[in-house]
């Protein structure tokens, strides 16, 4: 039996952060989210363009529901094992696929293929096209972050540490790869990475691995954050937030306090920062954004890693990871804003409020549109555009 521990997410991690500081006498309290101070003259005004609920939400569970998007089609999960594709332009349903699953990942899209992943460790798979099931595939333990999907295979993260390549197919497997999972970890990982044949994957202990997509091969290893400290809650440096791969670059952040720059040819560090993180990266021209485990939004040049500016307004609001849209920075909150950020300072421009509910996905840009996925399972098209209109 496994002595692994898990905390959920960066709340929790402050929360057993408190704990320890009041058994030791600091004392300490979980930080309220900062207040929302009025825009003066925002830049940009949000529009709702369709918005329908998509069914139970991942609510307090950590969860890698996320919206995919395909053929002018929006796929979009829930925990109580429904799949529904609807329509990009209108949010009509196009099918509503019951599976009998405890779902918590996904969906993935690819080949004609959707995969999600369950609470009871199974890889589910659909036809993208009319959501009938393909094929489901027993794995070891919970998949709790969205599949990747490349040349004819399934790629997934498991909880217990394993990779693992599944044939789209029929679900057999491929390969399996397995490394070893620290005693107390964030209950979270992040999904895997496929680009030209490679497949990256960030780990619970604090390293990126390149594996061949193939046959599961290592190619190289590089420790993003090394563990330190004296307690096993000081030396958590899981990767929980996706590796972003931008040219022949591959960027990664760590719960445990660093993000780094690697080389995809060979793995070769060219920079690291000091930032800790659980959600995704975005990135334009000159920078990689990042929103802490504190709610700071922050850019570094993607050269140097230097940073660049940091927006401090957005402070213990338990963010979403960033997107980059029409050449700015997006990302949800706890209380179902999403908030519009200069790229070129982080001056915040603009803010909408689609629903009442917490986001926690991503938000996802397809075009001129960004789909909003909230905890409570609530869905919305919403955009951007100038305040006066032109």
């Amino acid at each position: 039996m496994s002595n692994r521990r898990t905390i959920p997410g960066a709340v929790g991690l402050l929360a057993a952060a408190s704990v320890l500081l009041t058994a030791c006498g600091g004392g300490a309290t979980v930080a309220q989210p900062t207040p929302l101070d009025e825009l003066e003259a925002p830049a940009y005004r949000m529009q709702t363009l369709w918005q329908t609920d998509a069914g139970a939400g991942a609510g307090e569970f950590v969860s890698g529901f996320v919206p995919a998007v395909a053929d002018g089609r929006v796929y979009v999960a829930n925990r109580d094992g429904y799949v529904r594709a609807l329509d990009l332009g209108t949010g009509e349903t196009i099918f509503r696929s019951r599976t009998g699953d405890r779902l918590i990942a996904g969906p993935a899209v690819g080949d004609d293929t959707l995969l999600m992943g369950t609470r009871d460790g199974q890889v589910v798979a659909l036809s993208a096209t009319t959501g009938e099931r393909k094929w489901t595939t027993e794995l070891a333990s919970e998949i709790i972050a969205p599949p990747a999907i490349s040349e004819g295979l399934g790629v997934v993260r498991t909880l217990d540490g394993r990779v693992v390549a599944l044939n789209l197919g029929d679900g057999r497997r491929r390969w399996s790869v397995e490394y070893s999972v620290p005693t107390l970890t964030m209950r979270g990982t992040s999904s895997p990475v496929i680009v030209d044949g490679t497949v990256y994957a960030g780990l619970d202990n604090g390293k990126i691995v390149a594996l061949d997509l193939d046959n599961g091969e290592q190619r190289w290893e590089q420790a993003i954050a090394l563990p330190s400290g004296r307690s096993e809650l000081e030396r958590i440096v899981d990767i929980d937030a996706d590796p972003l791969v931008v040219g022949g670059e591959l960027y990664a952040v760590s719960a445990g306090g660093r993000m780094a720059s690697l080389s995809l040819a060979g793995g070769r560090l060219r920079w690291s920062a000091d930032v800790a993180a659980e959600t995704g990266l975005a990135y334009d021209d000159d920078n990689i954004f990042t929103a802490d485990m504190d709610g700071i939004v922050r850019a570094f040049n993607r050269l140097t890693g230097s940073q660049s500016w940091q927006q401090d307004a957005l402070e213990y609001r338990r963010l979403s990871a960033p997107s980059t849209y029409q050449g700015d920075v997006l990302v949800g909150d706890l209380e179902g804003y999403v908030h519009w950020l200069s790229a070129d300072d982080g001056q915040v421009l603009a803010r909408g409020r689609p629903f009442e509910e917490a986001i926690r996905a991503r938000p996802v840009v397809a075009g001129d549109r960004v789909l909003v996925l909230g905890a409570d399972g609530e869905i919305a098209a919403v955009r951007f555009g100038p305040v006066d209109g032109s």
